[in-house]
C-alpha cells in the first residue's frame, strides 16, 4: 500500500526494493551462520549469495517481462526498472538455482552440496515472507476480486488499481508470505529429524510449489497466462513438485539400501 517509503531529492526509495534486499541479506546471513558451525568460511557463503541473488533478480524480471509482453511492447523502457516491482518467483528461482548449482559444483571442496541446499531452503522460505510484503506494499502480484472481509483495495497509481480499480481483492501476496513463514518453522522442526542431507531442500521444493499452486487460485492473471484452466505458474509448480518428489524418493531409497 506504500510503494515509496521516502524520497531523497529526486531519488525514490521503494518498499519493494528495500524488502527484497532485506530478504536476500537475511537469507544469506542465515545460511552463513548455520554453515559456519560446519567449518565453512562465511565469506564463501556471501560470495555464493551474491551470484544467486544477482541471477535471481535477472531471472525474475525476465519471466515478468515474458508474462507481460503486450504491456512492455508499449513501454519498452520499463523492462529494466525492476526496482519498482514486478518479478516472477519461478523465474528468479530457476536462474538462482542454476547459479547456485554452478557455484556449489565449482567449490564442492569447500561447500557440501546438499547440506548447503538444506539451509538455503530455510532461508528461501524466510526470505519469501519478507519479499511478499514488498509485493503487497508495491501493489503487484495482486489477487482476484473477493467478498471476503479481509479483501483489500489498493490505491490509485498501484499496479493492482490499474487493473482492479477500487474492487476488494485477495491479498494473495500475504497468503503466500505467511504460508512460507509457517513453512520456515516447519523446516526448522524437520531439520532435527531429517533422514539425509537434501531432505529439507526437497521437502521445501514440494511444499513451496504446493503453496504457489494453491495461492494462484486467488491471484489475478492475464488470459494469455492461463493454459488449460491453470496458470503457467501452477503448471510449473506441478512439475517442480513431481521432480522434487522423485529425487527425494531416490535419495531415500539409496540411503535405505546402505543400512
Amino acid at each position: 500500500m506504500h510503494p515509496i517509503l521516502f524520497k531523497l531529492g529526486p531519488l525514490e526509495i521503494r518498499s519493494w526494493g528495500v524488502l527484497v534486499l532485506i530478504a536476500f541479506v537475511v537469507g544469506i546471513w542465515y545460511i552463513s551462520k548455520r554453515m559456519q558451525k560446519h567449518g565453512v568460511n562465511p565469506e564463501r557463503i556471501w560470495d555464493l549469495g551474491f551470484w544467486v541473488a544477482l541471477s535471481a533478480i535477472i531471472g525474475s524480471r525476465v519471466f515478468y517481462v515474458l508474462y507481460h509482453v503486450p504491456y512492455f511492447k508499449e513501454h519498452p523502457g520499463e523492462m529494466i526498472r525492476f526496482w519498482e516491482g514486478g518479478a516472477v518467483f519461478f523465474g528468479g528461482f530457476i536462474f538462482g538455482l542454476v547459479a547456485g548449482i554452478w557455484y556449489l559444483v565449482r567449490h564442492k571442496k569447500d561447500l557440501p552440496f546438499w547440506l548447503t541446499a538444506d539451509y538455503a531452503a530455510q532461508a528461501l522460505a524466510l526470505g519469501m515472507f519478507f519479499g511478499r510484503w514488498g509485493c503487497f506494499f508495491n501493489g503487484c502480484c495482486f489477487g482476484k476480486e473477493t467478498t471476503l472481509p479481509w479483501g483489500v483495495v489498493f490505491p490509485p497509481g498501484s499496479p493492482a488499481y490499474e487493473i482492479m480499480d477500487s474492487l476488494h481483492i485477495h491479498p494473495s501476496q500475504l497468503y503466500e508470505g505467511f504460508a512460507n513463514l509457517i513453512l520456515f518453522f516447519l523446516l526448522l522442526i524437520l531439520e532435527k529429524k531429517k533422514p539425509f542431507h537434501g531432505f529439507i531442500f526437497l521437502f521445501y521444493m514440494m511444499m513451496a510449489s504446493l503453496i504457489r499452486f494453491l495461492v494462484d487460485f486467488t491471484r489475478y492473471y492475464e488470459p494469455e497466462n492461463i493454459v488449460a484452466s491453470l496458470t503457467v505458474n501452477q503448471w510449473i509448480s506441478f512439475v517442480v513438485f513431481i521432480i522434487s518428489g522423485v529425487i527425494m524418493f531416490l535419495l531415500w531409497r539409496k540411503k535405505s539400501s546402505k543400512n
